[in-house]
């Protein structure tokens, strides 16, 4: 009898040319900043915005019944969903946030959710680095002029930051994956219970966690470089590993 098993396929984030080498570049850049002492990386916040729906989704290509005729199975969906966005920073010793947006987030909405955060943040963090992807309004001329006006050069974006990598920044790889694992269980009701069950998930989130996510985020950083900048997630033997 053949001794095989069912491996489910694994799905990535596109990479196009040119993107390897700007993650190897990213990556060097990172290891020379922490330069062995992960400590620096209590005042490194790595941030990112999702959405977070109410009613959830139905994969139809993961749901399967087995019968002899078809069931014609079906599930609804609300035609316009109830939604809620959710921003925030997680560093090596804390996180900031949630902070809640609902609309589409352009230039204006994502300064307003800067200064939030900026007013948030403890004094010995005034001069942490601030990490963002490099999307239209986070890097939109104005929103680049407050980053730099408050952090000088410890802004981590476009420039820096390597297009196309979620599998390199904490917020994509974990606290999404956790906060859409954790928030759901008790079946939210309305926005305001949604809204209730992340903020308290993400308070539950101690320092023991994020020492853990942190040395993921070494750890791939090391696994991207020994890749040259390929996909790597493949290859990892560790907890935290929910990014695609």
């Amino acid at each position: 009898m053949l001794k095989s098993y069912p491996y489910r396929m694994q799905v990535f984030h596109e990479l196009i040319s040119g993107d390897n080498a700007k993650r190897v570049n990213y990556c060097r850049w990172f290891k020379n900043l922490i330069r062995g002492n992960t400590g620096v990386l209590d005042h490194v916040f790595f941030t990112d915005e999702a959405w977070f729906h109410l009613s959830g989704y139905v994969n139809s290509q993961n749901y399967r019944t087995w019968r002899t005729e078809k069931p014609h199975n079906y599930t609804e969906t609300p035609l316009h969903p109830q939604k809620i966005g959710v921003w925030c920073a997680i560093s090596r010793r804390r996180t900031i946030g949630p902070l809640f947006f609902e609309t589409n987030i352009n230039a204006e909405a994502y300064q307003e959710l800067l200064h939030q955060f900026i007013a948030l943040l403890q004094v010995d963090e005034r001069n942490c680095w601030f990490q963002q992807d490099s999307s239209t309004a986070h890097t939109a001329a104005s929103t680049l002029e407050i980053l730099h006006e408050f952090f000088g050069e410890n802004v981590i974006s476009k420039g820096v930051w390597p297009p196309r990598s979620p599998d390199l920044t904490s917020p994509d790889f974990f606290l999404w994956c956790y906060l859409k694992d954790t928030v759901y269980r008790s079946n939210p009701r309305d926005l305001k219970q949604l809204k209730m069950n992340i903020t308290r998930a993400i308070e539950k989130l101690n320092e023991r966690t994020l020492r853990k996510v942190t040395s993921n985020t070494v750890k791939r950083v090391d696994k991207c470089i020994e890749m040259n900048g390929h996909h790597f997630q493949h290859l990892l033997q560790i907890k935290f590993s929910c990014v695609i």
